[in-house]
This record gives structure tokens, sequence and C-alpha cells, in this order.
């Protein structure tokens, strides 16, 4: 039993270190020089009087005059679309960048633009908000299996008596 707890205090502590040496690259990396309308795309929302603010960004649906790259407005991929033209693109030897357009591919993601104050899902790009919706789904199921194994535990342990079917 102390092995386990010995593996479980390293594992935590390096995956601290990660996190804070990830930040701090991140910080040390960030564009210094640049004006503050191309380092924060939040701006952008403030300027553009048709951009529906304020609106949440998981599970947004899909979004149909979003910015792209190229400063140009485009539709988003169907899911079943991006679900097929990834697949296709995997198995042809073309890589996963197959899964949106390639100008959204481009497109830079600004966290502010999903997790600021003022939200916007139209300035974030498809690819961001297809990550942004995975990360949720991936949590709510790691949730649910915690909580059958919590379940589990206690039934083998005595602590609680499950239903005989």
């Amino acid at each position: 039993m102390r092995n386990i707890r010995t593996a479980a205090v390293a594992s935590a502590t390096a995956l601290t270190v990660l996190a804070g040496g990830t930040a701090i690259a991140s910080a040390e990396g960030a564009p210094q020089n640049k004006p503050a309308e191309e380092t924060n795309s939040s701006s952008k929302a403030e300027d553009n009087k048709d951009a529906k603010a304020d609106r949440a960004v998981i599970f947004a649906g899909k979004q149909t005059d979003g910015v792209k790259a190229n400063g140009k407005t485009e539709a988003d991929k169907d899911f079943g679309q991006v679900v097929s033209d990834g697949t296709k693109g995997l198995f042809g030897g073309h890589g996963s960048s197959q899964y949106v357009t390639q100008e959204d591919a481009k497109t830079p993601f600004y966290p502010t633009d999903a997790f600021g104050k003022k939200t916007n899902p139209e300035l974030v790009p498809q690819w961001a908000r297809l990550w942004i919706d995975g990360t949720v789904v991936a949590g709510i199921g790691a949730l649910v299996g915690l909580v059958i194994a919590g379940v589990n535990f206690a039934s083998y342990n005595g602590w609680i008596q499950l239903p005989q079917f």
C-alpha cells in the first residue's frame, strides 16, 4: 500500500510541475510587440455589432457565420461531415487535419473568446469548439466512471448492499 501512495504523490507532483511549466512557457512565448487588436480577439467581438456576445461556447452547435483566419465568414461543417472527412483523411494517409476546413485549421484560438467575461462562439474556431465539447464529454464520462467505481468498491467491501435482480 505504501508504494501505491508514493506513486500517487509522485504522479500528482509531476502533473503539477508539468502544468506550471506549460503555463510559464506559454506566457514567455506570447507575442509582446503586436498591437492589442491582433493579440486579443475579444476586441473584434466588441466591434462586430452583429456578433451575439455572452453566449455559451460549450455545446454551441454549428455556427453559420464564424470568423476565419482569412477574415471571411464561413459556416461550420456539419458534425457528420466532420467525422466523414476526418476518417477519409486518416485512412487515406492525409492525416487528421481533414476534420475541419483548411481556413478553420489556420484560425487561431484565443481562450478569452470562449471563457472570458464576454464569450462569443462565432469567434471560436470549429476545431477549438470540438476540443472543448470533447473535453466536457470526457470529464462527464470520468465522473460517471468514478461514481460507478466507488459504488463497486463499497459493494465489494460490504459497506452497501446492492439489490438482487
